[in-house]
């Protein structure tokens, strides 16, 4: 496992195809000098976990406001 020097200078490189990936990373590591290569993939935005969890049944329903302060109360 490669680590990053924080002195180290960095290119950043947005890539809009996520199927050149593998290509340009392999092209990079040919190049002299490169220690080392880190792929960062976007975050989920809250809506799109939100629609995850709907997708995998990862959700809750109360027939009322009272009945789903009971079931997170305990009472």
């Amino acid at each position: 496992m490669n680590t990053l020097a924080i002195n180290e200078p960095q290119l950043l490189v947005t890539v809009s195809d996520p199927a050149m990936l593998t290509k340009l990373k392999n092209a990079i590591k040919m190049l002299n000098g490169v220690s080392s290569i880190s792929v960062m993939k976007p975050k989920k935005t809250d809506l799109e976990l939100a629609e995850e969890d709907k997708e995998k049944g990862r959700v809750t329903h109360w027939n009322s406001v009272d009945e789903m302060f009971d079931t997170i109360l305990g009472e």
